[in-house]
């Protein structure tokens, strides 16, 4: 992204965080649980195929992940969504 903008990763980073709060890895973070959680809901597909379109390193980051930013994993999620 910063090669698009003609910026350096530190100053797109620098400039997203003073703009924003928050830093880009968390904001791409946050975007990919929010992704992660409405497939959990409204498809049949499994956490594994959630996480590799998503493109988690496998189940177990995702299910890191999701529970920093949703406090439960993946599964308990859907489990109490449903």
């Amino acid at each position: 992204m910063a090669f698009n903008f003609h910026k350096t990763p530190d100053h797109m980073n620098r400039y997203f965080k003073q703009q924003t709060g928050i830093t880009l890895k968390h904001y791409i973070n946050q975007y990919k649980i929010n992704l992660a959680a409405s497939r959990l809901l409204y498809s049949d597909l499994s956490i594994s195929e959630i996480a590799n379109e998503l493109q988690f390193t496998d189940e177990s980051h995702l299910n890191k992940i999701f529970k920093k930013y949703k406090n439960q994993t993946a599964k308990s999620f859907r489990s109490a969504n449903k």
